[in-house]
């Protein structure tokens, strides 16, 4: 299977780069920054030519677009210039209702969300994904525990690796890279355990008492070469550096 680069090479060095179809899991707590390395990458693979696909469950787009504006990505124009789509699931499990066609949302609630779901993204990639390989970002596993619980999330992620590996079979296109993300203080340790287990990449962030860098432990990859490492994450100035 084709090997897709995060085009930052330090992090590409230390996990030897992503396996089409895998899933990325990244670890943090509250207050960790962490998190702002999974749109890093989806920032560089668009400038590859790839689409990004955010999925939101946490907080509404106006909230989650000054958060990434401070980072240098503009939600609203990617979405603009056509190369990103956003499933929003906070919108329609709340009725909010965004004008603009690469935003997806409908009516759901814990019982139609699965279906519903994966009838949006199937939407969008006909619309929208076309023959671009998706780089699909979750914002975020716990906020998807907290809408339909963490026993009825992880049935739905079992059900929807079996719709990933029957399109892997069937379906010829790009195949995705996944990013998710997990804020530990938000989920339980069963919930984490089981995440980790589906996912083929994960990396933990952990913050220092004191000091403006957090611990970066690279701690899984499926590439037979690889070795855990431990780097320094720093972000300063809407720039992340890994020392």
């Amino acid at each position: 299977m084709e090997l897709i680069n995060t085009k930052i090479p330090p992090l590409d060095e230390a996990l030897g780069g992503l396996i089409e179809d895998s899933i990325l899991l990244i670890t943090y707590d509250a207050y960790s920054q962490g998190w702002t390395l999974a749109f890093e990458i989806l920032k560089r693979r668009i400038e590859e030519g790839d689409f990004g696909v955010i999925i939101n469950s946490v907080v509404p787009l106006s909230m989650l677009s000054m958060e990434l504006k401070r980072i240098g990505f503009d939600i609203f124009e990617e979405g603009e210039k056509g190369n990103l789509g956003i499933i929003d699931i906070f919108a329609s499990f709340y009725g909010i209702k965004y004008r603009q066609p690469y935003i997806y949302h409908t009516d759901m609630d814990q019982e139609t969300y699965f279906p519903k779901f994966v009838a949006l993204y199937r939407r969008m990639l006909k619309e929208r994904i076309k023959d671009r390989r998706p780089i699909g970002i979750q914002v975020t596993a716990d906020g998807f525990a907290f809408l339909i619980g963490e026993e009825r999330e992880l049935r739905n992620l079992q059900k929807n690796l079996a719709e990933k590996e029957n399109a892997r079979l069937h379906e010829k296109r790009k195949r995705p890279i996944n990013i998710v993300l997990l804020n530990r203080d938000r989920a339980s340790q069963r919930y984490l355990s089981w995440l980790s287990l589906y996912s083929q990449y994960q990396i933990e962030f952990r913050p220092q008492e004191g000091k403006l860098e957090e611990k970066m432990f690279i701690r899984k990859s499926p590439l037979p070469n690889f070795k855990p490492t431990t780097r320094m994450f720093k972000l300063e100035n809407g720039k992340i550096s890994i020392i």
